[in-house]
């Protein structure tokens, strides 16, 4: 076990040491990020447009998912029947920050595939038929995700409540009555505007050579011209509502459960350390501890389980959910004054180094592994990269998570438990029937 476990952590620095990130830009303001691995002849490309939900026009929510829907059919499903044909892996996403279209291919095929990217990039071509369509599925999407679930209808109005528009307020698959209202000449607009070189960063992860990679994305890119993009209409800083949301939702199953959220009160993107630690105690807090059986102990026969979820670098507002599955929905005191221990008890200070350092290693082999994947690369880096941060600030994250310290974890805790809950949510079990 002691050279097993002495070859992986060898095996993790070297896969650490070997990281190596080329970054440069095009004379049209376009960023690109290359990383080589040759473990597999396959490469993957991404493109990702810094311009979410949170650019779309007023009154015309959803702009940015429709229009990502029709890209990623590009001129009359040419790109996508090739794709289909070398057996590449394909696929497109929108989220409030960002619009990512992304490729797996073989190595062989990879000027073909950038000749395609680019002409997405310059050229789209929009079709009566194919938008006809594609509201339709979006309207039907949007039934299936918001519409028809107590959930999901919950979830937009927590959006519309909490964030303001620019920041996340409306559900990026948008409200349906400006689904119903976008036209052509709208998502004409948005390409025009926010699908440009300057607005847009390419990540490539594979097997292919830096001089000719680097050589054919200036062929294929370099001479879209860039265009002025609008100002950030994002509202940082602005004060967020403070009103607390109580929603009952009887879904099916037979689990009663209260979610609990936070809003963290500071910015993952401008505090790496506190996230990190916040990221840390979450993950520690979410093993099967010592500290969380002793709570639920303390609380028999009205808590069988809690679990955690941070959502960091999205949002302008990072958000913390804490759900309690319980038996005491019909009782709001105990299920208040349950929360109420559950909070002072995490304040006082849960984490000691030992489960720390255990999570760090922990941590440490799952960069490990994502570094061998192209896929999990370029997500890692996108991701990171439509938040705000830079190239060495990513590559700074893995000796970060190493030098943070139980005491950051239990101050970045208390911290945030400090502050009250901004929504309750009560999900009943199927089949209640009370108020």
């Amino acid at each position: 076990m002691k050279k097993l476990l002495l070859f992986l952590f060898f095996s993790i620095f070297t896969a650490n040491a070997n990281f190596k990130v080329d970054e440069f830009s095009l004379k049209n303001g376009m960023k690109v990020i290359m990383v080589e691995r040759k473990s597999a002849p396959v490469i993957s490309l991404s493109v990702w447009y810094k311009c979410g939900s949170k650019c779309d026009m007023l009154s015309k929510s959803g702009v940015a998912h429709f229009l990502e829907h029709l890209a990623f059919l590009n001129h009359k499903r040419e790109f996508c029947n090739y794709l289909d044909k070398i057996g590449a892996e394909k696929n497109a996403f929108t989220s409030v920050n960002t619009i990512c279209f992304y490729e797996i291919f073989p190595k062989y095929c990879f000027e073909k595939v950038l000749s395609f990217e680019s002409e997405r990039m310059k050229s789209l071509e929009i079709e009566d038929k194919v938008f006809q369509n594609e509201k339709k599925a979006i309207s039907e999407e949007r039934g299936m995700r918001v519409d028809s679930s107590n959930l999901g209808k919950y979830y937009e109005v927590f959006l519309s409540n909490i964030f303001n528009r620019q920041t996340g307020g409306i559900e990026v698959i948008g409200w349906k009555h400006e689904i119903e209202s976008i036209e052509i000449e709208d998502l004409k607009a948005f390409y025009r505007t926010w699908i440009v070189p300057n607005n847009a960063t390419i990540i490539l992860v594979g097997d292919f050579e830096k001089p000719e990679a680097e050589r054919l994305i200036k062929k294929y890119f370099e001479n879209i011209p860039p265009v002025k993009l609008p100002e950030n209409r994002s509202l940082k800083g602005s004060a967020l509502s403070k009103k607390s949301i109580e929603c009952k939702s009887a879904e099916n199953g037979s689990i009663s459960k209260i979610k609990y959220t936070h809003k963290v009160p500071f910015l993952a993107k401008d505090n790496l350390r506190k996230s990190i630690a916040l990221s840390l105690a979450l993950e520690i807090l979410e093993q099967p501890s010592s500290f969380i059986n002793i709570i639920l102990k303390q609380m028999t026969n009205t808590v069988s389980g809690i679990s955690f979820s941070y959502t960091k670098l999205v949002y302008e507002y990072d958000i913390l959910d804490f759900v309690f599955y319980t038996n005491e929905i019909d009782n709001p005191d105990k299920a208040n004054d349950n929360w109420q221990y559950f909070r002072k008890k995490i304040m006082d200070g849960c984490i000691n180094e030992t489960e720390l350092q255990r999570i760090k290693r922990k941590e440490r082999i799952s960069l490990a592994y994502e570094k061998e994947d192209v896929e999990q690369i370029s997500n890692y880096f996108g991701w990171h990269l439509i938040s705000g941060l830079s190239v060495k600030e990513i590559l700074s994250l893995d000796s970060m998570i190493q030098s943070i310290t139980a005491k950051e974890c239990n101050d970045v805790l208390k911290e945030v438990f400090s502050t009250s809950p901004i929504s309750v949510m009560k999900t009943l079990p199927k089949g209640y029937d009370r108020d």
